[in-house]
């Protein structure tokens, strides 16, 4: 993944200490799980798991040259923001963060009468620059 830091453009693993291996799982466990250097396979519990293919390609389309760039995050904790799509369209809320990387995100709404409120929302349904005045 590509990043912005204070001397320019860097680049980071996006999934540091994961290595992605294609193997038959019945076939190979033992000889893939005690190669050196691995830690453990990804696992549910003590069932190891496959990671869908179609994750993989999610993965491998959002990259050039295997460089994934992750865009800067446009929002700042506490910013305000209106609701633009789906059941709390119109609403203002308070930005509180970003979750599973800028994909959704986390917002305090507030009503008459009752405190805020967390909602996890697609990031998409969000923008920020609404009229200024307290929320919460």
């Amino acid at each position: 993944m590509s990043h912005r830091s204070r001397d320019g453009w860097g680049a980071s693993p996006l999934f540091p200490c994961y290595l992605f291996a294609k193997f038959d799982l019945h076939e190979r466990y033992f000889d893939v799980r005690y190669l050196p250097g691995v830690l453990d396979l990804v696992s549910a519990g003590a069932e190891p798991i496959p990671v869908p293919s179609l994750v993989i390609d999610e993965i491998k389309c959002r990259g050039v040259d295997g460089i994934i760039e992750i865009k800067e995050d446009a929002l700042k904790k506490d910013d305000q923001v209106r609701v633009v799509e789906g059941p709390f369209r119109g609403l203002e809320a308070i930005f509180e963060r970003y979750v599973s990387s800028a994909e959704r995100v986390a917002i305090l709404l507030s009503t008459v009468g009752v405190g805020g409120f967390r909602v996890v929302l697609p990031s998409a349904a969000v923008v920020a620059g609404i009229r200024s005045r307290s929320l919460i």
